[in-house]
């Protein structure tokens, strides 16, 4: 998908059908059959739940027909074997008609009781005391599911979340959609989701968090030609597997230069904020262009920025005459333009951005105020070529009101990101929880953690001045943001305990 850096498998976010066609190729065309896949997945979750659980357990598990049923079969016949464990087993919907690999761990377990294994066959939950056991197995539906469970299976799954036991999940908690993260009427609540060969795309939407648990990825040998994904997941692992950012030059000019075209009078705070970040990001220089009447503001605030006062002295926002002298002084000193944080939404600051921008070639990171301008940029006769080198970085309500994104859960604000960016010829940074990239190659990233603690004033603005200066160091819009997003979670996890975590704590 990217040839930026490169993606460990975890970190590759398929879909059902990317999923259902690796699986597929691996066993019709590379010749992996499908029970040896199984066995694979089976023996490494086990292993978890041993680790968990330890030896001498007992498990519940519950069964439907599919292949999902014959990991979990497969799981309790490690589990007997390795750790002596006691395993009830309950096909929720019957044991015939079982999917061939179903039936054949069903054949395998019942030869295993036949030598004295503690095997149990149950039809229901009712008379079932949960003390009987130490842990449930989910194994009822997988990523096939794609419609509201019927009959007695809605009741059955409340009876399981009401147990006060550890839940493992099979790939997917039965119940949830693996790509829109759906909850298809009821969805088991797991502690562990245990996902096979590929990593699902709709375990890691804010919803399915509250279903899925920890989620723990179990690699199958899918050949990598035949991987396919439609996002990354932003998280340490990744972040472990791309370069450092880290500039390298010369004098403060040699890269790593970053111009901020920001506030406006009662809003020079986000201006602050944003050139304090891209200082201490390591950008080289920092140009911060402010109406004159702003610069006194400045002065004391920020002694390393280098101050460029524009129009008159009685200017406390930007003018369309401003914008010549801006043209000038980035052309003069190459590198990344961030327009936005505070500068309002006047139509003469529209008319000045936009003037900026019809003659500013390189990357442009555009951030709050400046998408409030987007219907005159996009209508405009700014080229494709230069749209191609822009960062949008609204968060949810400046992606409706601005951009007129139409979205109800994170699923279709992901599947609007992508389009939005193909008919824009500009990349998008969506912030929320979780924050969506979606670039003009292609590319698409997901966080994968908690972004809440940054949803308060000022976490935007810290943001944006990291994105321009990583993006100025690099020359990679998709290692500059990745980067900044992560750098920013981070920081968080060292100021955690800081009451009240604020944007300064990311500075």
């Amino acid at each position: 998908m990217t040839n930026s850096f490169s993606i460990p498998v975890e970190c590759q976010l398929s879909t059902a059908e990317q999923s259902r066609e690796m699986d597929s190729k691996t066993i019709n065309e590379f010749g992996i059959d499908g029970f040896t896949l199984m066995e694979i997945a089976a023996s490494s979750a086990a292993s978890h739940i041993k680790n968990l659980q330890g030896n001498e357990k007992s498990g519940l598990f519950v069964c439907g027909k599919g292949n999902n049923a014959g990991d979990a079969l497969a799981v309790a016949r490690y589990l007997i074997n390795d750790s002596q464990h006691k395993v009830a087993i309950w096909f929720v919907l019957g044991d015939d008609d079982l999917s061939r690999d179903a039936e054949k761990n069903l054949t395998l377990l019942k030869k295993l009781k036949k030598k004295g294994a503690r095997v149990e066959y149950i039809t229901e939950l009712e008379s079932l005391d949960e003390g009987m056991f130490d842990y449930i197995v989910d194994g009822i539906f997988g990523t096939g599911l794609n419609s509201d469970l019927r009959g007695n299976l809605p009741q059955i799954i409340k009876k399981i979340n009401a147990f006060s036991l550890p839940v493992y999940s099979m790939d997917v908690p039965s119940g949830l959609h693996a790509d829109s993260g759906e909850i298809l009427k009821e969805c088991v609540k797991a502690d562990y989701t245990f996902t096979f060969g590929s990593n699902k795309i709709g375990l890691h939407w804010k919803k399915s968090r509250e279903y899925t648990g920890k989620v723990v990825f179990c690699n199958l040998p899918f050949p990598s030609t035949y991987r396919n994904w439609d996002a990354v997941l932003i998280n340490q692992t990744l972040m472990e597997s791309i370069p450092e950012v880290k500039r390298k030059a010369r004098h403060k000019y040699d890269g790593g230069v970053v111009h901020i075209m920001a506030g406006s009078a009662g809003l020079t705070g986000a201006a602050i904020m944003s050139a304090k970040s891209a200082w201490k990001q390591g950008a080289g220089a920092v140009f911060l262009y402010a109406p004159k009447a702003l610069l006194s503001t400045y002065e004391s605030a920020l002694p390393n920025i280098i101050k460029v006062g524009v129009g008159k002295e009685s200017d406390t926002h930007f003018k369309e005459e401003h914008a010549e002298a801006i043209v000038q002084s980035v052309k003069n000193k190459k590198g990344v333009l961030l327009a936005g944080p505070g500068i309002g939404t006047t139509s003469e600051t529209g008319k000045c951005l936009l003037s900026v921008l019809e003659q500013h070639q390189g990357f442009t990171i555009l951030d709050a105020d400046a998408l409030s301008f987007w219907d005159i940029l996009n209508e405009s006769k700014i080229s494709k070529q230069q749209k191609q080198n822009w960062l949008l970085t609204p968060h949810i309500g400046e992606a409706s009101n601005y951009l007129d994104g139409e979205f109800s859960n994170d699923y279709e604000r992901f599947e609007w990101a992508k389009r939005f960016v193909s008919q824009s010829q500009s990349s998008l940074l969506m912030k929320g929880n979780p924050t969506i990239l979606s670039f003009i190659n292609g590319n698409n990233f997901v966080t994968g953690y908690d972004t809440s603690m940054f949803s308060r004033a000022g976490f935007g603005d810290v943001l944006s001045g990291a994105l321009a200066s990583f993006t100025a160091i690099t020359e990679n819009s998709e290692l500059a943001s990745v980067s900044a997003l992560y750098n920013g979670y981070k920081k968080f996890h060292k100021h955690q305990d800081t009451e009240p975590f604020g944007p300064e704590h990311l500075l």
